[in-house]
């Protein structure tokens, strides 16, 4: 029997080009969802009233997502400047969303410190952005959330 030794979700390292060694908190899990079609109704009906269907890959819809939370570090605008870079100018931002698009890589590492799985992430860019909560009674550290889009998310080890 092979020896277990599952990966514990604390122990990752996530960066972009240009954005590294940044205060991480979490990272939302990557969503794909494979489409069929053909499956909807039947193709024919054949001898003895036999119905026959089909169902077919159709790919993906949608475009991979998911949530980078990052602590807000003083003097530290790097993600974003990433987010506004990517927006129209008609909505305040830079205009240069293709320009801005990054590669990625988010990696996982054992309790040893040795990274067992990584994910190459594919002309990602901002799809949108919130800051935590502020509170007088509050006793966390303030959290950026950015919702990040992207082409491909492709798992190389």
């Amino acid at each position: 029997m092979a020896e277990l030794n599952p990966i514990p979700t604390s122990r990752f390292y996530l960066e972009f080009d240009g954005l590294t060694e940044k205060f991480v908190a979490s990272v939302a899990e990557f969503s794909f969802e494979g489409k069929t079609t053909g499956h909807e109704k039947p193709l024919a009906s054949t001898k003895d009233g036999k119905t026959l269907w089909q169902s077919t890959s159709a790919g993906f819809t949608d475009n991979p997502d998911f949530a980078v939370e990052t602590y807000l570090v003083e003097g530290d605008m790097d993600w974003y400047n990433w987010m506004k870079s990517t927006m129209p100018k008609s909505e305040g931002g830079d205009g240069k969303w293709k320009e801005s698009r990054k590669a990625g890589t988010l990696t996982a590492y054992n309790s040893m410190d040795e990274a067992v799985m990584e994910w190459k992430i594919v002309n990602a860019w901002v799809k949108s952005y919130s800051v935590s909560d502020f509170s007088a009674d509050g006793a966390e550290f303030v959290k950026e959330t950015f919702e990040i889009v992207c082409e491909d998310v492709n798992r190389t080890k």
